[in-house]
């Protein structure tokens, strides 16, 4: 029988030589490894006046929703976008606040910004194989008209329509991480052949619309709760 003391005592030497295997593993693929660079952007390389409005909306129901993975719940049905919508339909609704009673954000980091990009760079650079989704952005585009003046439980309204033109109708805020859309354009654009820069120009120039690049997702998740905004993570 191994006692407790000789029980810790060996689980200590496992986890000191594990660590140190973890490290010359690490120490070897780094050696292996580009470097990445993030440029930082300044003052006037970014809509900051945009930002800062949305950041200091004066609204006394605020929830920022951070997005790192393109999280699917259906084909076609991004999390993010169910949970938003389900947020601001229980505001609406539910507790009779109105069509203004909750302002919700979302900042998109790592992977997530694909939500971003337009079908073009869907296609060129082949984001759906590699997050293992659909082909092109269908989580963008409407299911419905739009049509606010619908019944919250028509399954072909505005209010059951989980898609990101949807929300945008509704008032929504979306932000796109600089540093997470370089790092992604690098690595896609390795995959298809194309320069890490022009990889990172064509993501910047193939922005859909209601989406706002910022410097950097984390901060401006900080920067949201520093201004009222309540968090709501989607990993």
């Amino acid at each position: 029988m191994v006692s407790r003391k000789q029980f810790i005592s060996t689980t200590a030497l496992g986890v000191s030589v594990a660590a140190l295997s973890s490290s010359d593993a690490a120490q070897a693929a780094m050696a292996d490894r580009a470097p990445l660079h993030f440029h930082v952007l300044k003052p006037g390389e970014f809509d900051s006046a945009a930002m800062n409005k949305i950041m200091m909306m004066d609204n006394s129901n605020k929830q920022v929703f951070q997005s790192v993975g393109l999280v699917t719940i259906a084909p076609g049905v991004a999390s993010l976008y169910v949970h938003m919508q389900n947020s601001l339909n229980a505001y609406q609704f539910s507790y009779g606040m109105g069509a203004n009673g909750l302002a919700v954000l979302a900042v998109l980091i790592g992977p997530s910004i694909a939500l971003a990009l337009n079908d073009k760079m869907w296609k060129k650079y082949k984001i759906g194989a590699m997050l293992k989704a659909d082909a092109t952005n269908t989580y963008y585009p409407a299911d419905s008209n739009l049509d606010l003046s619908a019944s919250p439980d028509d399954p072909n309204g505005i209010y059951q329509d989980w898609s990101a033109q949807a929300l945008l109708k509704r008032g929504a805020s979306f932000m796109v991480c600089h540093n997470a859309t370089t790092a992604f354009a690098g690595m896609l654009g390795q995959k298809v052949g194309v320069e890490p820069k022009a990889a990172l120009s064509d993501f910047e120039a193939n922005m859909l619309p209601g989406f706002l690049m910022v410097p950097a997702g984390v901060a401006a998740v900080q920067a949201a709760q520093s201004n009222g905004w309540k968090l709501f993570p989607i990993i």
